[in-house]
Protein backbone atom coordinates (compact mmCIF):
# COMPACT_ATOMS: atom_id res chain seq x y z
CA UNK A 1 0.00 0.00 0.00
CA UNK A 2 2.48 2.59 0.97
CA UNK A 3 5.56 0.85 -1.43
CA UNK A 4 8.43 -1.04 -1.14
CA UNK A 5 10.58 0.80 1.22
CA UNK A 6 7.95 2.25 3.83
CA UNK A 7 8.74 -0.04 6.14
CA UNK A 8 12.05 1.90 6.57
CA UNK A 9 10.85 5.34 5.81
CA UNK A 10 8.02 5.58 8.10
CA UNK A 11 9.36 4.39 11.39
CA UNK A 12 12.78 7.03 10.08
CA UNK A 13 9.79 9.63 10.13
CA UNK A 14 8.56 8.54 13.62
CA UNK A 15 11.64 8.38 14.87
CA UNK A 16 12.76 12.42 13.24
CA UNK A 17 9.36 13.42 14.95
CA UNK A 18 9.78 11.66 18.49
CA UNK A 19 13.30 13.31 18.42
CA UNK A 20 12.38 16.92 17.37
CA UNK A 21 9.44 17.34 19.81
CA UNK A 22 11.62 16.04 22.95
CA UNK A 23 13.99 19.19 21.73
CA UNK A 24 11.12 21.12 22.28
CA UNK A 25 10.61 19.82 25.40
CA UNK A 26 13.56 19.85 26.58
CA UNK A 27 14.37 23.12 25.65
CA UNK A 28 10.69 24.86 27.36
CA UNK A 29 11.70 22.99 30.38
CA UNK A 30 15.13 24.91 30.72
CA UNK A 31 13.46 28.14 29.31
CA UNK A 32 11.26 28.58 32.19
CA UNK A 33 14.12 27.03 35.51
CA UNK A 34 16.57 29.63 33.33
CA UNK A 35 13.49 32.34 33.76
CA UNK A 36 13.14 31.11 37.13
CA UNK A 37 16.40 31.87 38.07
CA UNK A 38 16.52 35.30 36.79
CA UNK A 39 13.34 36.31 38.93
CA UNK A 40 14.37 34.67 41.86
CA UNK A 41 18.14 36.74 41.30
CA UNK A 42 16.32 40.02 40.40
CA UNK A 43 14.22 39.48 43.98
CA UNK A 44 17.73 39.25 45.65
CA UNK A 45 18.56 42.27 44.36
CA UNK A 46 20.95 41.68 41.77
CA UNK A 47 21.19 43.88 38.56
CA UNK A 48 21.63 42.92 34.75
CA UNK A 49 24.57 44.36 33.74
CA UNK A 50 22.58 46.60 30.76
CA UNK A 51 20.23 47.95 33.68
CA UNK A 52 21.21 52.20 34.48
CA UNK A 53 21.87 52.46 38.20
CA UNK A 54 19.69 55.07 38.38
CA UNK A 55 16.54 52.16 38.46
Amino acid sequence: MFGQYSGFIIPSYLISAAVIAGLVVWTVLVYRNRRAEILELEKRGVKRRYQKEAE
